[in-house]
């Protein structure tokens, strides 16, 4: 028996009937906000939930709102444009400092997915031979804006004059771009790597044992929202954090319903089961930054050492102007009200069908 479906099977009982007194509830819709141009595969968790009837047992409805990147995520979430949003820490935390307030409150990727990716067989070794280079992100809002420009800076390279940073698109448009030279490398995340390799352009992710541990994009909302409807963001939470469970444990079967429920995911051109194996394998990328690994005991809890030493390399970096503490864009008072009565034995039964 694995360690997940014991730590199942241990939690199940007692949480049975979690879910009861919510579900004779008027369901109420919750808009939240997710930060690509197009459902990418971190969102199937939502999938999850709304198959198996996890957020309608729970009393909501979730709807998943594009936008561009983190930058448009957050300005939306402080415009009141959608109620939570799952944004990376690096344009919370510029816009802290202008006086915009949002706080994480579920820690989703644990474990950072953003860096420098290049092609196999380039010549770029270091950061410091991005030096010349133009470098592709999905879009101007994109948080990969904000990682060449603090790689680069990370490094003594001035980001405003010694890289390009260019829009290159798509994983597909990306790899054509490489191909053809007109970029060097780029500033996505991991499964757009798995994407590109995919599309005929072998990639090499260039690691960094520091950046690796920095938490990527987590739930977020405003202050007062988290203050005044707690249980309401803690909702989207639980239902978001039983739908990782279920992918942990089987990716292609969450790829197969993520596929169901938003077939706009599917791959033109490609057989179902062929899109199946294209999904499993991302859904396996992703998901290794979703578990616990003993770094804490609860879902979506906030290891607050790791974040501020990611806003104090920020700083480093000058991407940040001045210190930021951590507590000030972070917060756990919800992971209690998330976790408890997590329904782990609804998991185990969606699992066995």
């Amino acid at each position: 028996m694995t360690r997940f479906k014991t730590f199942l099977l241990m939690a199940g009982c007692a949480a049975a009937t979690a879910f009861a007194p919510a579900a004779q509830a008027q369901t109420e819709t919750v808009r939240v906000g997710w930060c690509t141009s197009v459902l990418t595969t971190g969102a199937a968790p939502f999938a999850i939930a709304q198959h198996f009837g996890w957020f309608e047992e729970l009393g909501i409805k979730v709807d998943v709102v594009n936008f561009g990147g983190s930058s448009d995520c957050v300005r939306n979430l402080a415009t009141g444009e959608v109620l939570a949003a799952v944004p990376s820490l690096e344009p919370m935390a510029l816009l802290d400092q202008t006086g915009v307030k949002t706080k994480v409150f579920y820690s989703a990727f644990r474990r950072n997915i953003f860096g420098i990716g290049v092609p196999e067989d380039s010549d770029i070794q270091t950061y410091e031979d991005l030096k010349g280079k133009s470098i592709g992100v999905t879009s101007m809002a994109s948080n990969g804006v904000l990682i060449a420009r603090s790689i680069a800076a990370s490094v003594g390279l001035n980001p405003d004059t010694d890289i390009k940073i260019v829009v290159s698109g798509q994983p597909a448009q990306s790899a054509v771009l490489l191909q053809n030279d007109q970029i060097q490398a780029v500033s996505q995340w991991d499964t757009n790597y798995t994407l590109m390799t995919r599309a005929g352009v072998p990639m090499r992710m260039m690691t960094d044992d520091l950046i690796s541990t920095f938490p990527a994009n987590s739930f977020a909302a405003l202050p007062e929202t988290i203050e005044t409807q707690g249980e309401l963001l803690a909702k989207v939470a639980k239902g978001y954090a039983m739908g990782q469970m279920f992918i942990i444990a089987d990716p292609r079967k969450g790829m197969d319903i993520f596929q169901q429920v938003y077939p706009q995911v599917v791959p033109t051109g490609l057989a179902y089961e062929e899109s199946l194996d294209r999904g499993e394998a991302l859904l396996e990328t992703v998901a290794g930054n979703w578990t616990l690994n003993g770094e804490t005991e609860n879902w979506g809890e906030a290891n607050m050492t790791t974040y501020q030493t990611y806003l104090d390399w920020l700083v480093d970096a000058e991407v940040l102007t001045a210190s930021v503490d951590a507590s000030e864009l972070v917060t756990n008072e919800l992971i209690e009200l998330i976790n408890d009565g997590l329904d782990e034995s609804k998991v185990e039964a969606a699992l066995a069908q």
